[in-house]
């Protein structure tokens, strides 16, 4: 009797052990160069890369990671303060949807919590498929703010595999509103 007891007893301890463990390990991050913070679910890798936009050769910077069947990437670059940036972000928006074969977009206005964002902030949800073929949802916003006498666009994604579920929803907003600035 004594032997099933402690079984048991051992056997409730290891489930409540794996209950207290998160499937996501959030941690605090940053887009090297610049003060914008944010929370990934993992350890980010980073890079920084060429890209045209708007015939604009612009230093991106990437930290993303992959957790929980999804991407998390947040993207950041700067263009001088005269340069349209509601076109260079719209044009980011329509390249971003199209590489997901977006069937379904869902635009909404978003306000950032904690950092004065420049007019023009978008939040979109969308389903499509990714490059495998499989379907994808996708939570993402794209905005711009002033960083002394340059703006810096901002793009920040999850891109979820599979069938949408509610914890999905909720795991997106909670990197979609860590973002901000000290």
């Amino acid at each position: 009797m004594q032997k099933k007891l402690l079984w048991g007893l051992a056997l409730c301890s290891a489930l409540a052990l794996s209950a207290c463990q998160p499937s996501l390990n959030w941690r605090a991050s940053q887009i090297d160069g610049t003060q914008l913070r944010f929370e990934l679910p993992c350890k980010p890798d980073r890079t920084v890369k060429t890209v045209n936009m708007a015939g604009l050769d612009l230093a991106l910077s990437v930290a993303g990671c992959e957790a929980d069947d999804a991407v998390w990437a947040m993207m950041s670059t700067q263009v001088p303060a005269a340069v349209d940036r509601e076109a260079l972000l719209k044009g980011w928006r329509q390249a971003t949807l199209q590489n997901m074969r977006a069937s379904q977009a869902t635009e909404t206005t978003w306000t950032p919590l904690r950092l004065a964002a420049l007019p023009g902030a978008l939040r979109v949800k969308a389903q499509g498929t990714g490059a495998d073929g499989r379907a994808v949802t996708a939570h993402a916003v794209w905005f711009a703010h002033l960083e002394g006498d340059v703006v810096r666009l901002v793009h920040a994604v999850v891109y979820n595999a599979g069938k949408p579920r509610p914890d999905n929803d909720q795991s997106a907003d909670q990197f979609l509103e860590s973002i901000q600035l000290p």
